[in-house]
């Protein structure tokens, strides 16, 4: 049986039990610095501790990374420079600054580690269907909009840009973007800050993101990829993925043309939609025998998260690639 060590036992901590226990990894190791969390858990195997510096030497075959952004950046360079495991599977968003998400990149690549960041969707069968019906139907996706209550540009935001480039497949060129003022307390603390945010991305060759996680709506988020004739509205939560296309005798008429009701269907939904079942697929890609990082993927979206922000400070557009003068910009991410 494959050996764990799991670091951090907020929700997310508590997620990634399940999921190791339902993949029956034996968890060897647990840390926590919160001793009522760690008492709380009912691990006969693991060596439970409060000082990650009591795990580093132990063997296993992944190391799950789920504390906050700040602690976690010291704990991912620590498992790199001082531990034997090869494998490791990080909490997003990846850092609190740009700067530091190249440096993680760099020492990575020094130790020759394999990284996974838990941005799960990509892995979905249901978002590869998505990609699929457009690949098939030969339609080229050239706008996105992202709606969404307030889980933080850095939390959700990541997640939404990560799947924002999977989809577009076009370099992004800039960011205009304005930050949520509301100044929400975040729930696991005052001194963690992720607010929302509005704005548009623009991707070469005409392709946009238009996305607003602003702090006035506390509806399910909806995700919806638009190309010529093609539309597919993502409700994940509610497990509703909407096809709109535009019937096939009205596909010569000029594009603005648009007074006809478009021919509505509904896709199958392939996964369930469920954090621990989800997590899963992030586990199993560190094992596969061609392993293929998603490290890069993971700061590209994390540019976008920075561009974000150093566009709400200069109140203009940010041009892409993110300046240098901007790396070092921290947000203290929970």
């Amino acid at each position: 049986m494959k050996k764990a060590i799991l670091i951090g036992l907020g929700g997310m901590g508590l997620r990634y039990i399940k999921v190791l226990k339902s993949l029956n990894f034996i968890i060897i190791g647990v840390c926590d610095k919160n001793i009522k969390k760690l008492n709380n858990i009912n691990i006969s195997s693991a060596i439970k501790t409060t000082n990650i510096n009591d795990l580093l030497k132990i063997k296993a075959d992944i190391v799950c990374i789920s504390s906050n952004t700040f602690s976690r950046e010291k704990i991912i360079e620590k498992f790199l420079n001082q531990s034997q495991v090869k494998r490791l599977l990080i909490e997003k968003p990846l850092a609190t600054s740009y700067k530091k998400c190249l440096t993680l990149e760099k020492l990575i690549k020094k130790r020759k580690k394999m990284v996974v960041v838990n941005t799960f969707r990509k892995l979905s069968l249901n978002f590869k269907k998505v990609m699929k019906l457009f690949n098939n139907k030969k339609e080229n996706i050239t706008h996105i909009s992202i709606l969404s209550p307030s889980a933080g540009l850095g939390n959700m935001g990541s997640i939404f840009f990560d799947i924002c480039n999977f989809y577009l497949k076009e370099k992004p060129l800039s960011v205009n973007c304005e930050i949520d003022t509301t100044g929400t307390i975040n729930s696991r603390g005052k001194q963690f800050k992720d607010p929302g945010g509005y704005g548009v991305i623009r991707y070469a060759k005409q392709k946009k993101v238009f996305f607003d996680l602003s702090e006035n709506t506390g509806l399910p988020y909806k995700i919806i990829l638009k190309s010529e004739n093609l539309e597919v509205t993502i409700d994940e939560i509610n497990k509703n993925f909407i096809v709109s296309e535009r019937p096939k005798k009205l596909k010569k008429k000029p594009i603005n043309y648009y007074l006809f009701q478009p021919k509505i269907s509904k896709m199958q939904f392939m996964d369930k939609y469920d954090v621990v079942e989800m997590t899963k697929l992030s586990v199993k890609k560190l094992f596969k025998k061609k392993f293929v990082s998603n490290l890069r993927d993971s700061l590209n979206a994390m540019q976008l998260v920075f561009a974000c922000h150093a566009s709400r400070n200069i109140k203009n557009t940010i041009k892409l690639p993110l300046k240098g003068k901007y790396h070092n910009m921290k947000v203290n991410f929970p």
